[in-house]
């Protein structure tokens, strides 16, 4: 028979195909066959939650720890226990357990990490910056010496839905949190204010990019870019695809005290499915050694659902590669603790109120404080 497999990355350039060349090597070890079902990044929430709604929707899939969520709780999930018995997974796989029932296997985990062009930094004799302050002056330098754009993140005003996760390189980074491990909301804590100020600075300093997330990304890969937030699908968009060396792609910790985030995505298994035991046997081979070496070598430096290493090869030729493993290890997810659900609208009202802090110059103390009150009312009405 014939798995449908249902992802938004089979339609990324390049390294799309290269991921599903890596899952269709369950065709040779299985009696089964695969089968693609592609869905554009922004759309694929909403429309599997509308398939997984009417009993439909493919037999494997590819999803955001957000969207993970919210499938348990709708219980639209197989539980996946006997599938991964024996496996040596790793912690990227603890969020994927709920209420004592695994639900899913790390598929990639993305961290951002501060992704730089070294032959830029170094035609303009700049260090890679450890300090907020340092990044400042380390992008005014590239863009006035070298006519580049110095640091390639998109501002808040022309990403606002990244930046609902973004803030957290820069609230996590001063040791912030929207709420603590018993699910209390923490928003106005001193840390938190202090990754507002950070963000505040950046903005007044004019180094962020007024272009968006695909165009910055490209605009790296040619060597129009110094320095950017990325994760290791960037890097390696750039690696295959840019008109830089590769030797020149380096990554380094993000200028903060603390770990930033990460994106987090599961494999999961449609609990409608006609064929779930034959999707468990897709999900069991592919934490295999076998299934993790032919993932790694597509996926890149993604830290994945066992501690398979990127070969001696693909290190050589890409010297970032080692360094988004490492930060991998240590970054946070962006669900809030016991408010996993209600994260994306939480995240909406803080970053209301950042906006105003950019926009009209409200002290970053005073507009957290608010948004401390909306989201006490968020959270207490249940709504």
């Amino acid at each position: 028979m014939t798995l449908t497999l249902g992802n938004s990355q089979w339609l990324d350039a390049n390294r799309g195909e290269g991921l599903w060349e890596a899952v269709s090597g369950f065709d040779h070890a299985s009696e089964h066959s695969v089968e693609r079902v592609e869905y554009p990044s922004g759309d694929i929430a909403t429309t599997l939650t509308t398939e997984l709604g009417a009993g439909e929707g493919p037999d494997v899939m590819f999803i955001q720890d957000n969207v993970f969520e919210s499938f348990v709780d709708a219980d639209f999930l197989e539980p996946l226990e006997d599938a991964v018995e024996g496996a040596n997974l790793n912690n990227t796989n603890e969020g994927g357990v709920k209420d004592g029932t695994r639900y899913g296997v790390a598929w990639q985990r993305a961290p951002f990490a501060l992704l730089y062009n070294s032959g830029l930094l170094d035609e303009a004799g700049v260090e890679v910056p450890t300090t907020p302050e340092e990044l400042i002056e380390s992008a005014d330098i590239l863009t006035e010496e070298l006519g580049v754009q110095g640091f390639g993140d998109p501002s808040p005003l022309v990403d606002d839905g990244r930046w609902l996760q973004h803030i957290n390189i820069w609230t996590y980074g001063h040791g912030g949190s929207w709420a603590d491990e018993d699910g209390n909301i923490t928003v106005d804590t001193p840390e938190n204010i202090e990754g507002v100020e950070v963000v505040k600075d950046l903005y007044d300093a004019g180094i962020f990019s007024d272009e968006d997330l695909h165009t910055n990304r490209a605009a790296f890969a040619q060597g129009q870019v110094g320095m950017v937030d990325e994760i290791g699908g960037g890097a390696l968009v750039a690696s295959l695809e840019g008109g830089m060396d590769p030797q020149d792609i380096h990554v380094a910790d993000q200028p903060t005290p603390e770990p930033g985030y990460h994106q987090q995505l599961y494999v999961v298994v449609n609990a409608n499915s006609p064929h779930v035991e034959e999707a468990k046997e897709f999900v069991s081979w592919l934490v295999t050694e076998e299934g993790q070496e032919m993932l790694r070598e597509a996926s890149g430096a993604d830290p994945l659902a066992t501690d398979v290493p990127v070969t001696e090869e693909f290190a050589a030729e890409n010297p970032w590669a080692e360094g988004f493993l490492e930060v991998g290890s240590h970054t946070q997810s962006t669900l809030i603790p016991g408010h996993e659900l209600q994260t994306t609208e939480i995240m909406t009202l803080i970053m209301d109120h950042v906006q105003e802090v950019l926009v009209n110059d409200i002290p970053a103390e005073e507009a957290l404080a608010a948004a401390q009150g909306d989201v006490d009312n968020l959270v207490g009405s249940g709504d």
